[in-house]
């Protein structure tokens, strides 16, 4: 495409002859013979180049190049002056208005020609090079990268405009010397800035570090700044050259990555990955140095009762306020300067999931030091926890074990803090334990007593006992509470306390407790069908059974295919399983006694349930504790309790047993206050099965006792 010359020129002479002249060139010529009609083609024809003579008849060259320029379709537009003055103020002007060149008339057309060319060349150069500076300023802009250049001799620097949008400074507010922007520099960080600074300029060290500002308008930023040296041949300092670039969203981004992958989403504290990284770089370390590290292995007890019968939110605003009661129990002193990308997070605290939580404690002299922290934790739990209208108490159990002597690694440790843990559990919860290597060997015959326990239904180790209810009034046999023993062919008779929580602990406990009640419903069909006295068998069910989704088609179903009538099989239950979530209990006790079945109240008094709740329960029985009974008779307190509890059964029409009745005025006293079925060792132990059958038989002699039971009317 031929370029495109317009000539502004009132001497027509002059516009005929650049018409001709340049034409011969190559040049497209317009012309224009005042500044009018010169500014109008300039902005219509968009010329590649405009010839514009100093003297026209209206406005002078200079105004004319002067309103070209103001323009923004023609502020880079290429302008050379004609004129036939040749002084050097002339010349001055020319350039002072915005031209481009001067040509001095008469004028030289041939040269002109290569003028044109050249200031062609050069325009185009200078536009490529507009180009590629606006396109280096938008990519700073776009990636928030200032660049500039430090000439330390001098202290001056010159910034790109990036840089001080980065800043939040301008080029009028901001000193040429490159230590001008060390105020704005965070003041944890100026004194590493200053140094690496003085360092270039005194040293000729480059250097790449991250630090903090303090933007005027955009608070507390993130930069990465990186530069380097150059020296002249000579090995003097000529300048240093770099960048300086915000990342604050790079480094917030890497944060909630880390966040995701390093911390718990609900109460912030460390979860397990961390947990394990921070371990294990604790023991390595404690190894290398010859210290020692303690791990507080937290697990809080009972809080699954809290998620059952108040709700997973309470159950997580508990959790909550437990991490952060922890968090503020580690005193700075505790905690080992590690993983400073987040230093506002107390690492050594993690939730490893559930209700526990671990404690990592560095450079402890002694285990007692570990054994302070876990009292502290201990006693910030013992405060009450308000949610609502609730106020929870809530205790935890901590097992502590101590590297590298009770565990080289971290699924070691981990794993002997946790038997510590259930030490603590087993003692009655709401305390502290060392780890011991004998725990092992619990842990081992527990194992093996759980594997036993699992064979033992399919080898037929287990029996049933049986412990009479009795009338003493008239001696009969109103009922029996069935018992579970356990006969190993080594271990000999496993008592109850000892296989039971074995069986809670590993879930079994479903599958024996749904042996039971099926034996025992199958034993009393058998006496049934021998024509032996019928009376009722006691089951007790644990919280898992009763919760479990197959009690209700099993009982169904075990009533149904041996044809016994419901009202022999009694439920009893602890007040601690009916609380646990009520409107479900309610149900589920709704359906046992559509069905038939009896339903009783176990150790009733010694758990909290509610008298607004009991007497909602379909109930048919409340069972006095043996705790009440054993001292009804020196103990005027628990006299009063067993009173009350009679006569609250009484008055809610429910039946009434006493347990643990060992003696001749206990059975009395339960006589005189009403209560007419009594259990425990003064009529009878638990027995086995051929044992109870002769009792059945026979009946019990009650000898001399039943004068003694005689009472008034």
């Amino acid at each position: 495409m031929a370029t495109k010359i317009l000539i502004i020129d009132d001497d027509p002479i002059i516009r005929l002859l650049a018409v001709e002249k340049l034409s011969e060139e190559g040049f497209v010529v317009i012309d224009a013979m005042d500044s009018a009609t010169g500014i109008s083609l300039a902005l219509h024809e968009k010329p590649d180049l405009v010839l514009l003579d100093v003297v026209l008849p209206d406005i002078d060259g200079y105004q004319v190049c002067q309103h070209l320029r103001s323009l923004p379709a023609t502020q880079h537009l290429p302008i050379v002056m004609l004129t036939g003055l040749d002084d050097t103020s002339s010349i001055v002007q020319a350039y002072d208005f915005g031209a481009t060149d001067f040509f001095a008339k008469p004028i030289n057309w041939k040269l002109l020609g290569y003028r044109i060319r050249y200031i062609l060349r050069a325009s185009k150069t200078f536009e490529q090079l507009a180009h590629s500076e606006a396109a280096l300023a938008n990519a700073q802009r776009l990636a928030h990268l200032g660049s500039w250049e430090w000439y330390p001799q001098a202290d001056i620097t010159e910034r790109s405009d990036e840089y001080y949008r980065i800043y939040g400074m301008t080029r009028d507010n901001l000193l040429p010397s490159m230590f001008a922007v060390l105020p704005q520099v965070h003041a944890e960080d100026q004194e590493r800035v200053k140094a690496a600074l003085e360092a270039a300029m005194s040293k000729g060290l480059p250097y790449q570090h991250e630090f903090r500002i303090l933007a005027p308008h955009n608070g507390v930023r993130v930069l990465h700044e990186q530069a380097r040296v150059f020296k002249s041949e000579q090995g003097y300092i000529d300048y240093v050259e770099g960048i300086t670039q915000d990342i604050t969203e790079l480094v917030d981004a890497q944060q909630r990555i880390r966040n995701l992958a390093y911390y718990d989403a609900l109460t912030g504290l460390a979860n397990r990955q961390l947990f394990r990284e921070l371990l294990q770089h604790e023991l390595q370390r404690a190894q290398r140095h010859d210290k020692q590290c303690a791990l507080l292995f937290i697990d809080l007890d009972r809080f699954k009762r809290i998620n059952d019968t108040l709700g997973h939110d309470v159950g997580d605003m508990v959790l909550q306020i437990v991490g952060n009661r922890i968090n503020t129990c580690i005193r700075s002193s505790d905690i080992a300067a590690l993983h400073q990308a987040n230093p506002t997070k107390n690492e050594q605290v993690a939730r490893l999931g559930g209700d526990e939580f671990t404690v990592v404690l560095t450079d402890i002299a002694q285990p007692e030091d570990a054994a302070q922290v876990a009292r502290r934790i201990l006693e910030a739990m013992a405060q009450p926890i308000q949610i609502g209208t609730q106020e929870l108490i809530i205790s935890a159990s901590i097992g502590i074990a101590l590297g590298p002597q009770d565990g080289y690694d971290v699924e070691s440790l981990l794993k002997n803090a946790d038997l510590a843990m259930y030490a603590v559990k087993d003692k009655g919860r709401n305390s502290y334990h060392f780890f011991d290597h004998t725990m092992n060997e619990t842990v081992l015959n527990k194992f093996a007593l759980e594997n036993d326990l699992r064979k033992a239904i399919e080898q037929d180790q287990l029996e049933l006992y049986f412990q009479p209810k009795i009338n003493p009034l008239s001696g009969d046999i109103v009922g029996a509470e069935v018992l579970l023993r356990w006969k190993h062919p080594h271990r000999g008779m496993v008592s109850p306390v000892t296989f039971i929580p074995v069986a809670e602990e590993s879930g079994f406990i479903v599958e024996l407790g749904a042996w039971v009640l099926k034996r025992a419903c199958e034993i009393n069909r058998e006496w049934q069908s021998r024509g032996m006295p019928i009376v009722p068998l006691a089951i007790n069910l644990s919280a898992a059974n009763f919760r479990h989704h197959d009690l209700l088609p099993d009982i169904r179903r075990t009533l149904e295919d041996l044809k016994l009538q419901p009202n022999f099989l009694v439920i009893e239950l602890t007040e601690g399983i009916l609380m646990n979530d009520v409107d479900e209990t309610i149900q589920t006790l709704q359906a046992l006694k559509d069905m038939g079945v009896y339903l009783s109240v176990d150790d009733f008094g010694t758990g909290y349930s509610s008298l607004n709740y009991l007497k909602r329960f379909p109930l048919d029985e409340l069972k006095i504790d043996r705790s009440f009974v054993k001292d009804i008779i020196s103990d005027p307190n628990d006299a009063a309790i067993t009173a009350a509890i009679i006569g609250l059964a009484q008055n809610l029409k429910l039946s009434v047993v006493a347990e643990g009745v060992e003696t001749t005025e206990q059975a009395d006293f339960l006589l005189r206050r009403g209560c007419n079925t009594m259990q425990g060792y003064l009529f009878a132990k638990p027995m086995p099965q051929e044992d109870f059958e002769q009792m059945l038989m026979s009946g019990i002699n009650m000898g001399e006792m039943q004068a003694v039971f005689m009472v008034d009317g």
